[in-house]
């Protein structure tokens, strides 16, 4: 991944499927904020289920926290606004270490609320905010579908870098799903002005048992 080159991770549940592709693009990402890039989507992750979704959000935030990468999750249950996100926002410059305090605090007190560090972008809205999109964008495909066809959400893709593309459970796109999917891949790329070379796609999969 890190030389650029596409991959698909065949291995079982629980061996380090999502570190073998978050890592490398954590890397990259930092490498943009020390250079100062200009704010955009580097990296699009898509999962088959929300769920999955969600449990990959709490990882974000844990690793994100304090690190100026910017992320967030857009799939149905993203609030519209920024006024209706629930739980506690961290201030500009917290740190992982006041992320887990914070969550640590809640979790003793038995609170259910989610802690979402000055890095995610936790609203439609703030991440429709042009500057304000994320540099690593979580998502479905149903989701990412209505990004590309809806007009008030297309400019979350305005000179994206689409550096990385990645998609969970790979196993689970196939026959007219997956056609579809590699057609919306396509669109992606051709909004992004993207060509194939330029972009990094990486799957993952524990169930694929022979890759050959």
């Amino acid at each position: 991944i890190v030389a650029g080159k596409n991959v698909l991770v065949s291995t079982g549940t629980g061996s380090g499927k999502t570190e073998c592709f978050l890592y490398p693009i954590i890397s990259h990402c930092l490498r943009l904020r020390d250079e100062n890039a200009p704010e955009g989507i580097a990296a699009v992750i898509v999962y088959p289920m929300n769920a999955l979704a969600e449990d990959q959000l709490g990882r974000m935030r844990e690793l994100l926290a304090g690190t100026g990468i910017s992320f967030g999750m857009y799939v149905g249950k993203t609030p519209e606004n920024e006024s209706s996100v629930t739980g506690v926002r961290l201030p500009h410059g917290s740190s992982r270490e006041d992320y887990r305090t914070l969550l640590a605090k809640l979790r003793e007190n038995r609170e259910a609320r989610a802690v979402h560090p000055y890095e995610e972008r936790a609203s439609r809205e703030e991440m429709r905010t042009p500057g304000k999109q994320p540099r690593i964008l979580l998502t479905n495909v149903m989701q990412l579908e209505l990004l590309l066809t809806r007009h008030k959400d297309i400019d979350l893709f305005k000179d994206t870098r689409l550096d990385y593309l990645v998609f969970d459970e790979a196993h689970t796109f196939s026959g007219a799903s997956g056609a579809e999917t590699a057609c919306l891949v396509r669109r992606l790329r051709s909004f992004c002005g993207k060509k194939p070379s330029e972009t990094v796609c990486i799957a993952t999969s524990a169930t694929i048992a022979d890759t050959r």
